[in-house]
């Protein structure tokens, strides 16, 4: 099934008088039960792509639909409300608060979003579980190994269900070992729970783990292939 559609998009920049076109028309579907490789040099229009996909901006031209929703008809508010309910991002950076507990990282979104303590904890336990580190759940980040923190970062992404998956170069800071094993959790989530999983990257030891893999350089798809 398409879970996201991009017709004809389109992205402007400006600078003073310099006007920047960063996405020249971009047509793009992807499939949900696949996990998406988006590869280009720095500069190409991947992240712009990325952020215009995760609706926290908007395209000059051109439509977007994710599951089947008209991103361009939402207001604001309505985007944010989308997005708290159907898509998980894992950022470079990770984001993880330093001064809370990996569970009170993870937990955070359903607490913000008024569930109870007791059973977004039982929620967040049962996902660190399945990622193999509950045993850090009581430790702060910065006690935790890179790879064990974008576990964690997982789990936070995934906590609301989300349907759709996004991650922006996730495995830039990360070694072969701990690289591949996050790349197969990711695989695993797309295969086993036909969930979107998007993945902006430069990182070409993990091209194997792709399902698709999608060429953009210069604003433009170049090519696409399984």
């Amino acid at each position: 099934m398409i879970t996201i559609a991009c017709k004809g998009i389109k992205k402007f920049f400006i600078s003073g008088e310099n006007r920047t076109e960063a996405l020249k028309g971009i047509d793009l579907e992807v499939n949900d039960g696949q996990l998406t490789l988006l590869v280009g040099p720095s500069g190409s229009g991947k992240t712009t792509l990325l952020s215009i996909i995760h609706s926290i901006l908007t395209p000059d031209a051109g439509d977007l639909y994710i599951l089947g929703n008209n991103m361009n008809q939402k207001n604001e508010q309505e985007k944010a409300e989308f997005r708290k309910n159907y898509i998980g991002v894992i950022f470079q950076a990770l984001y993880l608060i330093p001064t809370l507990t990996i569970l009170e990282n993870v937990t955070l979104p359903l607490l913000i979003r008024k569930e109870k303590q007791e059973r977004a904890d039982e929620k967040a336990i049962s996902i660190l579980k399945q990622l193999n580190i509950s045993e850090k759940a009581n430790f702060p980040p910065p006690q935790l190994s890179r790879g064990q923190q974008q576990r964690a970062a997982i789990a936070r992404a995934l906590i609301n269900d989300p349907k759709i998956i996004l991650c922006d170069e996730p495995t830039s800071a990360l070694d072969q070992k701990a690289g591949f094993e996050f790349m197969s959790i990711l695989r695993e989530l797309a295969h086993s729970d036909h969930r979107t999983v998007l993945v902006v990257t430069h990182d070409h030891r993990i091209f194997p783990f792709a399902d698709r893999i999608v060429n953009i350089n210069d604003g433009v798809i170049e090519e696409s292939y399984a």
